[in-house]
């Protein structure tokens, strides 16, 4: 998944390794994307040929490495984005960043997705509610199960929502696109 938020940030722009650990983190939710994982990855995408690296000069008189996805690197991308199987499903950053890369993917594929994500929450909420039968009332255990349920329902009910905008004449989203026309591989 790493590997993926890093290519996707490349797609705007080419950037810096540090911005590259911002933008990751902010991604993920969390602080800056470790150093430990970023440099090595870039360090792979070179070697692969999925990004160019170049040198330019920085601000203090040090030289800055800034990476730019390659074509190749767009196309890695967008398979591994549209590869996503039963034992994808329960990863709730692999659905996302897949819906959030949605006008990229051909909408068998987004079916696919949706389905996929669609069992595994409608089995976790069969499962919780089982576990909510068994539960002491009015504990903190119940609680805290109540705002699982309404998690996994409010998703449930958001799947739904997704799924109905393929009511148009050729089955495509009415969403805009995340990216611009340029910056995609548009496969449909």
């Amino acid at each position: 998944m790493n590997d993926l938020v890093l290519l996707a940030a490349l797609l705007r722009s080419p950037a810096y390794g540090y911005a590259l650990k911002e933008t990751a983190g902010l991604i993920f939710g969390s602080r800056a994307m470790h150093p430990n994982v970023v440099y090595p990855s870039l360090k792979k995408f070179v070697q692969n040929g999925w990004v160019e690296q170049s040198e330019t000069p920085g601000d203090r008189g040090q030289t800055r490495k800034q990476y730019r996805i390659t074509a190749a690197g767009r196309t890695y991308l967008f398979d591994q984005l549209a590869t996503y199987g039963e034992q994808d499903a329960d990863d709730d950053g692999a659905f996302l960043f897949r819906v959030a890369f949605f006008d990229t993917l051909p909408k068998e594929r987004r079916r696919d997705i949706l389905a996929a994500r669609k069992a595994f929450l409608t089995d976790r909420f069969a499962q919780l509610a089982q576990l909510r039968g068994e539960t002491q009332p009015k504990s903190f255990g119940m609680v805290a199960l109540d705002h699982v349920l309404n998690v996994v329902r409010d998703e449930l009910r958001w799947i739904g929502k997704l799924e109905s905008q393929f009511h148009t004449k050729k089955g495509d989203w009415e969403c805009k696109p995340l990216l611009t026309h340029r910056a995609t591989v548009h496969r449909s």
